[in-house]
């Protein structure tokens, strides 16, 4: 089953119950973010606009800081409500809700790569080479999957017009 299907001005969600479940531990992946003194995941989702200006930076991050806590949080309302509306059968989304889905899918996969230690491309080959399964590693691997299904959905739509 195809849990995102191209729709004329927009993308049908569709997804079984333990999907919507593991999808739901985004939000509690994202809400810890920065809760930890030295959290990885607070640095990979700040990255600096001005690495080499200590006061430049401060600036930025005065002025763009909440302007970005405000768009992440509308950006996981939107998929935080679908994900509920899911749960009673399939959600149209339209292309912003669309985009909401695929920043907050993207940031919980940089958070859970920050807190794993990947730094680089070619994790997934690593991921048969672990001992022990984490489930960190799993929900990465899982929204991976999850993430490029709705790519894919996104390039298969026809252009309206």
């Amino acid at each position: 089953m195809k849990r995102f299907r191209p729709r004329s001005g927009g993308i049908e969600l569709k997804l079984r119950g333990e999907e919507v479940d593991a999808l739901d531990l985004m939000m509690p992946v994202l809400s810890t973010v920065g809760s930890d003194d030295g959290d990885p995941a607070a640095e990979r989702l700040s990255v600096a606009a001005y690495p080499e200006d200590r006061e430049a930076q401060a600036e930025y991050g005065r002025l763009m800081d909440p302007e970005l806590d405000k768009h992440r949080m509308m950006d996981r309302a939107v998929v935080a409500s679908s994900l509920e509306a899911a749960r009673r059968g399939s959600v149209r989304l339209d292309p912003a809700e669309a985009d909401s889905w695929l920043m907050v899918m993207n940031e919980t996969r940089l958070v859970l790569a920050a807190r794993l230690g990947i730094e680089e491309e070619g994790w997934g080959t690593a991921v048969g080479t672990r001992r022990r399964p984490q489930p960190e590693m799993a929900l990465l691997v899982y929204l991976t999957e999850v993430q490029d299904d709705l790519i894919q959905a996104l390039a298969d739509q026809v252009p309206e017009g």
